[in-house]
């Protein structure tokens, strides 16, 4: 990268704006200028939007190549890898010689296990982290016409500013992300009392080969069986390498999902960001996490009075997403 480009590389800020409409005609109010001037100035632009903001906003855009749209019910439909695609599609465009990057992402806060609302809007918060050191503009969308008010009033607190009623302006309810996610921790609903348990000692191989056996008798698919003793294998060497040590590990099916918990005897994390930061970035800790939370479909760690809990699954009798 060239002295000059790197100058005016540094000269960008990562903007992350939350955009509340309530018709079709306020949400292209913004996004269509939001594009065009993308591709006016040479700027890579990707979207993943619900179909009908998807369908509206290819009617009146003219992509060139320089614009990507994707249902985002389909590009990655999981906060953890959605994190880690934005993370690569901004990392590789500034590597091809881009000067800065324009992103619009809705969550999909109305589908996923239960629990995942919560891990969407943590997700929502960390991208002012993961995002932080790059030239970006990432717009995320909130229907207020079909989005429960508390879902609405949150994007206030995960974003430094907000667009409603044709204008921007900072968000006075922003929180900063690391007090935010140490606030918003999961609320485990209890373990049922028939689930499977393993018996101590928790060697990674006899964990894997046991949360194998368990998605196997439950009907998960072979794909994702490996992907949830994977997860276990990784959740469980952090027990040991950073907590007290695993003290249990039990297994169930509920609402379509089979479902893992691992506690530990410890006090939790002292990162909220530990398995949230992609790799390569600087950190010393939450790699294993962070592999932990791409092969599951959600991954919610509960600090307890007598330790952390950290809960993962993945969906029965379907194949990866």
């Amino acid at each position: 990268m060239s002295l000059a480009r790197n100058d005016r590389l540094t000269s960008y800020a990562l903007e992350h704006p939350a955009l509340l409409y309530r018709s079709l005609d306020e949400f292209l109010a913004y996004t269509v200028p939001f594009v065009r001037q993308g591709v006016a100035d040479g700027e890579p632009v990707f979207g993943a939007l619900g179909p009908t903001e998807l369908d509206a906003l290819r009617s009146e855009v003219k992509s060139n190549g320089a614009v990507h749209l994707e249902d985002t019910n389909e590009w990655h439909p999981v906060p953890a890898t959605r994190l880690r695609a934005f993370h690569r599609f901004v990392t590789d465009a500034l590597q091809r010689g881009a000067e800065h990057v324009r992103l619009i992402g809705e969550p999909l806060w109305l589908n996923g296990p239960p629990g995942s609302a919560l891990e969407w809007a943590r997700y929502e918060s960390v991208l002012n982290d993961v995002l932080a050191p790059f030239p970006v503009t990432l717009v995320c969308t909130y229907d207020r016409s079909r989005l429960r008010p508390e879902v609405v009033a949150d994007a206030g607190r995960t974003h430094p500013a907000v667009w409603t009623n044709g204008a921007t302006g900072p968000s006075a309810d922003f929180e900063d992300p690391s007090s935010l996610l140490a606030r918003w921790t999961p609320q485990l609903t209890p373990v049922p009392s028939d689930a499977a348990s393993m018996p101590p000692p928790f060697d990674p191989a006899a964990t894997r080969a046991f949360v194998r056996d368990r998605a196997a008798l439950a009907g998960v698919a072979e794909s994702r069986s490996m992907d949830l003793a994977l997860a276990a294998s990784e959740i469980l060497a952090n027990a040991h390498d950073h907590g007290a040590g695993p003290t249990a590990l039990r297994t169930w099916a509920d609402g379509g999902y089979l479902i893992c918990q691992i506690d530990d005897a410890g006090a939790g994390l002292a990162d909220p960001f530990a398995g949230y930061r992609p790799p390569g970035t600087e950190q010393r800790t939450g790699r294993g996490l962070w592999l932990a939370r791409q092969v599951v479909d959600l991954m919610q760690i509960a600090p307890g009075p007598r330790g952390t809990s950290v809960r993962f699954q993945v969906p029965i009798g379907t194949a990866h997403p």
